[in-house]
Formats: structure tokens, sequence, C-alpha cells
């Protein structure tokens, strides 16, 4: 893994942008192995708290949860290129006024999502919702009001790790995010001897450590980026339709790939080749997954670096680290291929004779995480340079077409064929994304292309 890092930043070398986006990649890295460390031991931990029962509620409600991310629009993402822009020219109070305006706008709807949740709460039957009877439903609703609010609190507070990345930091996001989960880590070792077993403390102690270090970071954040620091005077209504109209594409971006392609892959196996299918391509993706966590490291910090050099007009910085990050995605397939074939080995030590994972399942899920993680490469200069109308066109198409295929044929699909068909959908953004960072590169992007 240290000769891989090092290729890596020796790829990535040089000064100045470069420098700091070296830095950035090798501070995520230690910060994401540092968090999956973490959560590896919470799981053994919470289970020693709360019984088996109790932590699979709490997984139900999480999930249930991230649907409110969802509420955003896109604003997070809209917010943070402007901003970036603004940082770029120099200027600090037009930033300050985006981030000002954007958290105004997060906060109403959230706050709106948050009054309709509450008064919508108690006409809902949570312990047939969640499918248990082991706890009061009164209990139940209280855990789920506490989840929620927390929640919905860090939805808008996790915004402030934008202004971080607008000012090329994006690292510093990676060490809040961590030191949440380390909170809640240590929340629940202290819980684990002073209290019994509750659901109710867990899901306070999980859902409160998060909100509790990202209100804290406002305080440095503020105090070093004073310009950021909201008031009334910065809210300058007239940027709402900027930050909402790019937040809106980012949005639908979102849906389409990530949600429905991406996210709901669980739900279309399930439905056409059975639960235990379910089982069998969750395995494979859990290890092949290390992939797109890894390559994600590593372009991540590009997103914004894309957009500084843009507006600064250093496309041979642009151009060459694009190029590179192309290297990287061709280590990672290297790399991908030796885990294939150590695949048979490693899931016969790890789940024994449990249950049985084929060589062609792998073999589609490692394509398909290397298109996934070739299209991101893509998208994150597109994203970067602030020109998603394709990205919008292309998910949006992408995503009929597979739902269409889907539907039509899934009786008939192995799930090597659903596994293809979600490789399929990343080929087909992927060359359609490439294409256009090709155009852009070459300066011969036009019309929609340049957008």
């Amino acid at each position: 893994m240290a000769n891989i890092t090092q290729y890596i930043i020796k790829l990535l070398g040089g000064s100045g942008r470069t420098f700091q986006m070296r830095t950035n990649i090798l501070v995520s890295a230690i910060m994401k192995v540092a968090g999956l460390a973490i959560s590896l031991l919470m799981v053994p931990l919470t289970l020693d708290y709360v019984s088996k029962a109790e932590f699979g509620i709490w997984m139900t409600i999480s999930t249930i949860l991230y649907w409110f991310a969802f509420l955003d629009v896109g604003l997070g993402n809209g917010m943070r290129n402007y901003m970036a822009v603004s940082v770029s020219e120099g200027d600090m109070p037009k930033a300050g006024r985006y981030f000002t305006t954007t958290m105004l706008l997060l906060s109403m709807i959230f706050g709106a999502a948050y009054l309709v949740a509450v008064l919508l709460l108690p006409f809902v039957n949570l312990s047939q919702l969640l499918n248990t009877y082991i706890l009061p439903e009164s209990y139940l609703k209280k855990v789920m009001l506490v989840a929620l609010t927390f929640t919905l609190l860090l939805f808008v507070l996790k915004n402030i790790g934008y202004v971080y990345a607008a000012m090329q930091r994006y690292a510093v996001t990676e060490v809040l995010n961590l030191l949440g989960h380390l909170l809640g880590f240590i929340a629940i070792i202290i819980l684990t001897y002073t209290t019994q077993g509750s659901l109710f403390y867990l899901v306070a102690s999980l859902t409160a450590a998060p909100v509790i270090v990202f209100a804290l970071s406002a305080i440095p954040t503020f105090h070093r980026y004073p310009d950021m620091l909201p008031s009334r005077s910065k809210v300058d209504l007239t940027l709402r339709r900027q930050v909402i109209g790019k937040g809106l594409g980012f949005f639908g971006i979102q849906i389409t790939s990530c949600l429905v392609i991406f996210g709901s892959s669980n739900v279309f196996i399930s439905h056409f080749c059975g639960p235990e299918a379910v089982t069998v391509y969750n395995l494979s993706f859990k290890i092949f997954n290390l992939l797109i966590v890894g390559y994600t490291i590593f372009i991540s910090p590009l997103w914004n670096g894309y957009t500084d050099a843009s507006v600064k007009g250093d496309w041979f910085w642009i151009e060459r680290t694009f190029y590179r990050s192309l290297k990287v995605w061709g280590l990672f397939v290297v790399v991908g291929v030796v885990m294939l074939l150590g695949s048979g080995p490693f899931f016969q030590l790890w789940i024994g004779d449990k249950v049985q994972i084929p060589l062609s399942v792998s073999v589609c899920t490692l394509l398909y995480v290397l298109l996934f993680n070739l299209n991101n490469c893509a998208t994150y200069l597109i994203n970067g340079l602030n020109v998603i109308r394709v990205q919008i066109i292309s998910s949006v198409v992408t995503t009929i077409l597979y739902v269409g295929v889907v539907c039509l044929m899934g009786h008939s699909l192995t799930l090597e064929g659903m596994i293809l068909c979600l490789a399929g959908s990343y080929a087909l953004m992927s060359a359609v994304h490439l294409y256009q960072c090709h155009l852009i590169l070459r300066r011969r992007a036009k019309g929609i292309w340049y957008k």
C-alpha cells in the first residue's frame, strides 16, 4: 500500500496547487483508514451495548434518515462551486454572501421538513413500519424524533466543510468527519460502563456527535475566515437563483445516477433474482468497493482544484492533472485484477462455506466498480468547471434506459446480468463524459458541451 501511495504522489507531484492536492489526498487517506477502523470497532461495541434486534432497528432508522439528505436539492454542491470561484478570484466577501445565503435557504428547507415530520410522526405506526414489536411505540417515536432532530441539524451544519473545500483544504472536512465518528465511539464506550443498554441513548449519541463537532468547528472557521460568518447583512437573495439553478442540476444527477442506478441495485436484484442473490452481490461488492473508496480519496480534492485552475486560466495544470488522474485509475485497474485473482481464497477465509461467491460474479462486480470510478474521474473535472448540462442529460437518459432494460428483461437475467446492467450504465455515461472532457481540454467544447 505504501508503494501505491508513493506512486500516486509521484504522479501528482509538483508544487503550489498540486502540493495542496497532494496534502489533501494524504490526509484524507489517513482519515478514511482511521474512520474505517473506528467503524469496524464500533459494531461489536454497539452489539455489546444493545441487542441485535435494537441494533437492526438503528440500522433501519439510519437508512430512512439517509433519504432526508436529498432534501437539500443539491444546494450544497451549487454553493461549493460558486464559493470556490469567488475565493479563486480573491472576492472573499462574495464567497461569504454565497455561504450565508445558502445556509439560510438550507435552514428553511430542513426546518420545514422537520416541522412536517414532527406533525406526521404521531400518525405513523413505527412498529409496523420497522416490523418490530420488542419496544413500545411511544419509545420508538422518541428515538425517531431525537434521530431526526440531530440528523437535520447535521445536514445544515456539515456545509461548514465546504468552506474548507473552497479554500483548497478539502482534508479538513475529512478530519471533522473523523472527529464526529470518534466522538460517537467514545460516547458508546462511556455509555457501556455507565448505563444499561438503551436504544435511545445509542441513537442520541451517534447522531449528536457529528453535530457537536461541526457546531464547534464554526468557532475556529469563522475566526480564521471572518467573511464567512453568517449575518443578516450578508444575505443576498439575488444569488439564490444561481445557487438553486446549479443545485437543481446536481440534484438531478444525484437522484438519477446516484440514487436510482447506484442506490437501487439491491432492490432490483432482490426482486428479480431473490434475496439470496443480494447477499452474494453485497459480499462481492463489499470487497471491490474498497477500490471506489480508495479512488475517491485521491480524486475528491481535484474538484475544487479544477475550479481554482479554471478561474486563473491554468489549463496546463487542468490537462496534466486530469491525465494523471486517468493514470491513477489505471493503477486501480491493476490493483483490482490482483484482488480478483485473490478473491477466491479470501472469500473462503472470510466467510468459509456459508456463502459461495462465483468467480463470474466477482468479475462482473469488478468491471462495474472500475467503470464507476472511470465515470467519476470525468465528472469531477466537469463538476469542477461547472459545466454539468450534458451530465444531467446523460444521467437522466441512462437511468431511463437502465430501469427500462431491467424491468423488461429482469426475469430472464442472472445475477451476473443484473450487475452487467449496472456496469453498462456507467460505461455509457463514462463514454459521454470522457468525450466532453476531451472537447474541453482541446478547447473545442461549444454549446451544450460547455454549459
